[in-house]
């Protein structure tokens, strides 16, 4: 946050937040923990550009709620373009599109700008009390069968069945 005082005191256009895809150096918070604070220090007077490790359309979502006003994406069009060329690019592209799309339902959120006013960090989550699907107490076990069993028929060197 004293960094982003400091651009904004010598002129900067713009703030770029970034840790290169780090998650945590030194004992210091991971890098979009630290987004919501810079963006109350910058306070709309120069745009705010979030970088650091943004994979999925769910993850722009989440920096453009925190503050970022634009989000930075490199990797995963390389990746793209590395396994398909053009048409690789595009198709990360689609895919980010699509969960961005998805995330703005599930929120409400019609515009990018409703995006960058939700506060998705007072979401209450009430089910995240409940046991999950797989836990023993709402899933009964499977039936032991012959068929789901181990043989006992089993090659010396390599531990594997004879089937």
């Amino acid at each position: 946050m004293e960094d982003a005082y400091k651009a904004l005191g010598a002129g900067a256009d713009g703030i770029y937040v970034t840790n290169h895809g780090g998650r945590e150096i030194d004992g210091s918070p991971a890098t979009i923990d630290v987004l919501p604070d810079i963006a109350k220090a910058v306070n709309h007077r120069v745009p705010i550009i979030f970088d650091s490790g943004i994979r999925r359309g769910s993850h722009v979502f989440k920096a453009l709620a925190l503050g970022a006003d634009l989000v930075a994406i490199g990797r995963p069009y390389l990746y793209g373009l590395a396994l398909g060329g053009a048409k690789g690019v595009e198709s990360v592209i689609e895919q980010y599109n699509k969960e961005l799309k998805i995330d703005m339902q599930l929120t409400g959120c019609k515009t990018i700008d409703d995006v960058k006013k939700a506060k998705i960090m007072h979401i209450n989550y009430t089910a995240d009390n409940l046991p999950s699907n797989t836990d023993p107490s709402r899933m009964k076990p499977y039936p032991v069968t012959s068929e789901n069993q181990p043989q006992e028929d089993l090659d010396a060197t390599s531990g594997a069945s004879h089937h």
